[in-house]
């Protein structure tokens, strides 16, 4: 009887194969080699949660009453800011001083050393003298995304004896680089007819430009104010000439945001009295 044919081995021996080359492709591979100390050490640290302070640490030099302090983590290190005000008692001429003060200082060395400082204020003033940080408008963002945060602070002040528009100004720090904007306020610029419900004066701008202002001064708004000082407008973005363009657009975009709030809080004001 001649041999049966043997048609299984080819199929038995390509089954065989197919096994080995999918047992192959599961192998799993190397996990990659560890970062490196170096590699490790390069890499901006994640920016902490920024978080208000209670206390001021030991070493942190405060010019007036605390106002509100900060602290945060970030690729830079340790940080803190600290807002202080201080409003002096008449003096003997009848002037009276108001004096702002920040700073923001790195931690974790053998003392805190200092970034910055900000000091600004009204000096021999002869009716009110009044200085404060606008709390609200405090931020910290990365703009340049190199993870450390900048710090933004505004501010208002004045020396008056009746109900206008302060000085109003809004800092950006990168680091130890100042950048600003500064104008007026929107305090007693718009006033609400308790009869009629209409408001009167100055509309809120959206366009600080020279262009922009010129256009609202055309259309016969607040003859008091000339541009570049209409209320709720800065004077000018020279400061960012040589920044990163986020800034300037962060900055304009955060002004506009604090005048339309300051507008809101200013005419609810008048609907509570």
């Amino acid at each position: 009887m001649p041999p049966l044919p043997a048609p299984h081995t080819a199929g038995l021996r390509a089954l065989l194969t197919g096994l080995t080359l999918a047992l192959a492709g599961c192998t799993p591979e190397p996990p990659p080699p560890p970062a490196s100390r170096a590699d490790a050490a390069s890499a901006p640290a994640a920016a902490g949660q920024v978080r208000r302070l209670n206390a001021v640490p030991a070493g942190v030099e405060l010019r007036g009453k605390l106002t509100a302090a900060y602290g945060w983590t970030d690729s830079a290190g340790e940080q803190v800011l600290v807002l202080a005000e201080q409003r002096e008692s008449r003096g003997a001429d009848g002037t009276q001083n108001a004096a702002l003060y920040a700073a923001q200082y790195t931690l974790g060395q053998d003392r805190p050393r200092r970034l910055w400082m900000l000091s600004d204020g009204v000096t021999r003033c002869e009716f009110d003298a009044s200085a404060a940080f606008d709390l609200e408008a405090v931020g910290f963002p990365d703009l340049n995304q190199d993870g450390a945060l900048e710090t933004v602070v505004g501010y208002r002040s004045a020396c008056a004896s009746d109900v206008s528009p302060n000085d109003y100004k809004l800092i950006l720090h990168a680091g130890k680089a100042k950048y600003g904007l500064r104008g007026l306020d929107r305090q007693g610029v718009r006033w609400l007819d308790p009869d009629s419900g209409h408001l009167t004066g100055l509309p809120l701008p959206d366009d600080c430009s020279p262009q922009g202002q010129r256009a609202l001064q055309a259309k016969g708004w607040e003859r008091d104010f000339e541009p570049p000082y209409l209320p709720g407008c800065y004077v000018d973005e020279n400061d960012f000439a040589a920044a990163p363009p986020a800034f300037v657009r962060f900055m304009r975009q955060h002004w506009f945001a604090r005048m339309r709030q300051q507008e809101e809080s200013w005419l609810k004001q008048q609907q509570q009295e």
